[in-house]
């Protein structure tokens, strides 16, 4: 797991990965990621994860190790004492019930504490706050995150603290990721990554990736840039544990689009297997290449079909099919002259308007230079 100065991720919330991989037909028989599955579910003794994790993914259910997991469950769970709701035990019992993945009783002691109208705001939030963590351990269950997200703002417009606030901005963040809100997301990653303590959900090297991947989508390549530069913390990162995301944001912003291109083939590696990004990762991947196509489309009328092939280092084929559905799409704003054997962009009056418009500016703005410069030279002489 990865530890940071502030915290550390608990150690059961890697094993919903493992799962979820072991659940796709290309790791379904990894003898690594079931050794890894089933030791951590029997370090942490976490029997109704064992038994939903046999049901899910077809596996034998071994009763005895089953009742002795359930047996030292019972006997911790006995040791939390009852409370009044405004001491942190019933805390200590909800997370525990979280680390065995007991789904059900977790869900309904978080459910009772976040409707007792009697616990502060902020004891509130982090009932809603393990709802969302049940949610994504259990399957990245999208709809019931989103309800944890609507519960958690309106509780927080009533009154949470900073420390409640800025916990949301990580949680809602990664469901804005599931959802496809590059945008909201890329705004909540830069917002959250500097002061980041959610280490409960996920770990620190999780935010910088999808925060990365939420502005590579979401941002202009200048914007990505600067945002990006303006958090020290991602940047270290990226250049010390990332170096395949660093490539993708720089190929982008410096318009090395075949390098770009292979650094998107990476990213598409990874996000097929993640949780979040699994059932979007073929829309986030054609999203990127069209914005590439966007970038390097909109600084020209027109560019053949053999000039935009080597900039991408593909086949013209491949180039030409691509560009033709998504005009259809009417995604790119362009035309295929088969013809000229080039791509025509559109750009007309609109455009040439446009060009005036900057070329009228260019020309009042050297004015405005030479007659300072006329003054400042006037002055040196006298």
């Amino acid at each position: 797991m990865e530890l940071s100065a502030e915290g550390k991720t608990p150690e059961y919330m890697a094993l919903a990965g493992i799962k979820f991989k072991l659940s796709l037909p290309q790791f379904k028989d990894n003898p690594q990621l079931k050794e890894q599955l089933f030791e951590g579910i029997k370090a942490g003794n976490m029997a109704p994860y064992y038994k939903e994790v046999c049901t899910d993914l077809g596996w034998k259910l071994d009763q005895n190790l089953y009742d002795e997991m359930a047996k030292e469950n019972l006997s911790r769970l006995s040791k939390f004492q009852e409370d009044d709701s405004e001491t942190p035990v019933w805390q200590d019992r909800l997370d525990y019930l979280c680390s065995i993945g007991d789904k059900e009783a977790a869900t309904a002691l978080a459910t009772t504490k976040y409707e007792d109208s009697t616990l502060t705001t902020n004891r509130r939030l982090d009932a809603i706050f393990a709802l969302f963590r049940i949610a994504y351990f259990h399957g990245c269950n999208v709809k019931d995150m989103g309800k944890a997200i609507n519960k958690a703002h309106e509780l927080v417009d009533k009154g949470g603290d900073w420390r409640s606030r800025n916990k949301l901005k990580a949680y809602e963040a990664i469901y804005c990721l599931a959802v496809r809100d590059y945008s909201r997301a890329a705004e909540l990653f830069i917002d959250c990554v500097s002061t980041f303590e959610s280490y409960e959900l996920v770990d620190f090297g999780t935010i910088i990736q999808y925060c990365v991947l939420a502005c590579a989508l979401a941002l202009e390549r200048h914007a990505l840039q600067a945002a990006l530069r303006r958090q020290g913390a991602a940047v270290q990162a990226l250049r010390s544990r990332f170096p395949e995301l660093r490539e993708l944001v720089e190929s982008l912003h410096e318009c090395r689009y075949a390098d770009f291109l292979k650094s998107l083939a990476w990213v598409e590696t990874q996000i097929c297997v993640d949780p979040v990004f699994r059932p979007h990762y073929q829309h986030y991947v054609r999203e990127a290449r069209i914005k590439a196509y966007v970038q390097l489309l909109r600084a020209y009328r027109s560019l053949s079909l053999d000039n935009i092939a080597d900039t991408f280092g593909v086949t013209r084929e491949f180039v030409e099919e691509e560009i033709s559905t998504f005009t259809a799409a009417g995604r790119l704003q362009c035309r295929i002259d088969a013809v000229a054997g080039c791509v025509v962009t559109g750009a007309g009056r609109g455009a040439d308007a446009d060009r005036s418009h900057l070329y009228q500016a260019t020309i009042r703005e050297g004015d405005l230079l030479l007659n300072r410069v006329k003054k400042l030279a006037s002055v040196i002489n006298f």
